[in-house]
């Protein structure tokens, strides 16, 4: 068992709320994803001391909204309206669990995603999930949270750098 968190995650910066009771939480931005991750430690486990299923289906609800939001062209909350988990294998004490999507689907004003958690013998978790998209106007989900500020640069900064690349730009835009 190892202490180390992969290269590229860094601590979530929110720690209030819902999120302090589950933490800690690291997040990263790869390749137009988001991913959040955590290492199962015995906060996490249920009585059979393998991770809790509540906290591995509160994970893949954030990873859901985050990279919903991620395809939006304004920083809002996403409230998860549906979502439906598949318990593949237990996560185990110790172990390094990372969530991400690898399919989102927008409309006007609903997200569609498919997840996967996964550990170090392969997905542990599948996640479909629909978040509802705010109107415009709806101030009580205005989202101006540090880790989607954050994420939302590096993201437009990762579409950049591929765009360029697709146009046979050289590193530092120096076409």
């Amino acid at each position: 068992m190892t202490d180390s968190i992969p290269d590229g995650f860094e601590p979530f910066p929110e720690t209030d709320g819902f999120v302090a009771h589950v933490g800690p939480l690291y997040w990263a931005v790869r390749e137009g994803r988001g991913y959040l991750g955590f290492r199962v430690d015995k906060r996490h486990v249920n009585p059979a001391g393998i991770c809790h299923g509540g906290m591995m289906m509160t994970v893949m609800d954030m990873v859901i909204g985050f990279n919903v939001q991620l395809g939006l062209d304004r920083a809002v909350f996403v409230p998860s309206v549906q979502c439906t988990y598949d318990f593949l294998r237990p996560g185990k004490l110790g172990d390094w669990l990372e969530g991400s999507t690898d399919f989102v689907h927008l409309t006007r004003r609903t997200g569609f995603a498919n997840g996967y958690l996964t550990g170090s013998e392969g997905p542990v978790v599948r996640c479909n999930g629909i978040a509802k998209i705010p109107g415009e106007n709806n101030t009580q989900f205005r989202h101006t949270s540090k880790v989607m500020q954050l994420a939302r640069e590096r993201y437009l900064a990762q579409k950049s750098a591929l765009q360029g690349e697709l146009r046979g730009d050289k590193p530092g835009g120096l076409g």
